[in-house]
């Protein structure tokens, strides 16, 4: 697989340190708890775990799980039954919803227990999931009025990237429709020069290609794109989004309507970024290198209405109803705070990715090492762009790797070693970037919670 890179912008997130493990420190540094909570407009963030030994037992790991360990494993019918007291039971429950794709359950859930859960911890990853809960439905009105609660941070009431200030924008905007005119059509996409797929989208009587980004966590235009179609900012004030090289001016918006083959959106929320910014470059020397302009970028609020299916090889793209689409026998694909796959390896060992398909470079963290007891063969300098700028690192690099994504084998050549920019409810065992799409035919099914890759046809 290509090993290129682009950080995928985020909010900006608030930490609170608690119990359970934090991913980002060597293995043999785990020596005690803590949970780490961050919220922002995109993503959520919850790290859980306990200390363990770098060579544990994958077997041992998998079947005597304590309440915080089977949360970060992202199993709560095992957590549920590990539980302590009825707040940690219920929360429990709530992700159950939350993974079965019961968003209104999950929401009452987490809503009640931001208020009356007896732990402190489980208060504070309630709102945060709450929260979170609000945006991704796009309940803009309830989340802005969560800004005049007593119980919300001050610092956080007037930063220009908190998801209050966003949705305090949104509040009054019409409701989001999807029409699909047909149930499946296949379309004609491009591929730009850093291998990211570029979708036809029709604004209005003009067609541009945007980038679909599961890493999103709204659709995005360019500053000159939305002059061209008379596409104005709903407040004065410019807000912000929060990108791993720094905070990135955005302005919220509204598309009248959007169309993808002959699925229509009406009403889509969207963010409006400088045309200077919306630009990445190929993986190469910075004398060599010649930026590609994106127009815009189609965020998760519509990948995951949609059923996908991306022929990297034919260069077309699937655009199914997922009301009509068969699904499998079991979820693969859970939205947590941000989308999370899960994956097997060799052994069957169960393991959980992020997608975001806006990152160039699939990487795995040190959980998946300490899982897999593997070691990094050596170290290697990358550069890592985004909204905002780049930034270099060292980062230790894996030899092959194997997973199997429902029976289906992707080989990870070259993987770096990384932190995630972001954390979900789940101890993440890597990042899938947008080098996925060239391992064979891709779908990404968020309604019935596929995702799968297949072999392409054969000529």
């Amino acid at each position: 697989m290509d090993r290129r890179s682009r950080a995928t912008h985020r909010p900006r997130q608030r930490e609170v340190i608690g119990k359970g493990r934090g991913s980002s420190m060597p293995p043999q540094q785990k020596t005690g708890k803590r949970i780490r909570f961050r919220r922002g407009a995109g993503t959520i963030v919850l790290t859980i775990g306990v200390a363990g030994c770098v060579h544990s037992s994958p077997v041992l790991r998998a079947t005597h799980l304590s309440y915080w360990e089977a949360l970060a494993e992202l199993h709560p019918s095992d957590a549920v039954a590990a539980a302590h007291t009825e707040s940690e039971k219920e929360f429990a429950e709530a992700l159950g919803n939350l993974m079965d794709a019961d968003l209104p359950h999950a929401e009452q859930r987490f809503g009640r227990l931001r208020r009356t859960a007896t732990d402190s911890i489980i208060r504070t990853a309630s709102r945060v999931i709450y929260t979170a809960t609000l945006q991704y439905q796009e309940k803009w009105e309830t989340l802005a009025a969560l800004k005049t609660e007593a119980t919300e941070p001050k610092g956080d009431r007037n930063d220009k990237a908190g998801i209050e200030m966003w949705a305090q924008a949104f509040r009054n905007i019409p409701a989001k429709k999807f029409t699909f005119n047909s149930a499946s059509v296949r379309l004609a996409m491009s591929v730009s020069a850093v291998g990211t797929p570029l979708v036809p989208v029709r604004i209005g009587d003009k067609v541009y290609n945007f980038w679909l980004d599961t890493g999103s966590s709204l659709t995005m235009l360019s500053s000159d794109v939305a002059r061209d179609l008379n596409i104005t900012p709903l407040v004065k004030d410019t807000l912000e989004i929060v990108t791993s090289t720094g905070r990135v001016r955005a302005s919220p918006a509204l598309i009248p309507e959007l169309e993808i083959g002959q699925m229509v959106v009406q009403n889509a929320p969207t963010m409006i970024v400088e045309q200077s910014m919306m630009q990445m470059s190929e993986a190469r020397p910075i004398e060599q290198r010649k930026p590609v302009q994106i127009d815009g970028i189609i965020g998760f609020d519509i990948i995951r209405q949609l059923d996908l299916e991306v022929d990297y090889g034919e260069s077309t793209l699937r655009v199914r109803n997922p009301a009509t689409s068969r699904p499998e026998a079991e979820r693969n694909m859970f939205w947590v705070g941000l989308p999370v796959i899960r994956l097997t390896s060799n052994e069957g060992i169960p393991l959980h990715f992020g997608l975001d398909t806006g990152a160039q470079l699939t990487f795995v963290t040190e959980t998946l090492l300490d899982k897999l007891q593997l070691e990094a063969s050596r170290t290697e300098s990358r550069r890592i762009g985004g909204l905002g700028g780049e930034v270099s690192l060292r980062a230790p690099v894996l030899p092959e790797v194997r997973v199997f994504v429902r029976g289906f084998p992707i080989l990870f050549r070259g993987a770096v070693v990384r932190a995630p920019v972001y954390q979900v409810l789940a101890s993440l065992d890597g990042v899938l970037g947008g080098d996925v799409w060239n391992s064979g035919i891709v779908r990404i099914d968020m309604t019935n919670g596929v995702f799968a890759v297949r072999r392409p046809r054969m000529n």
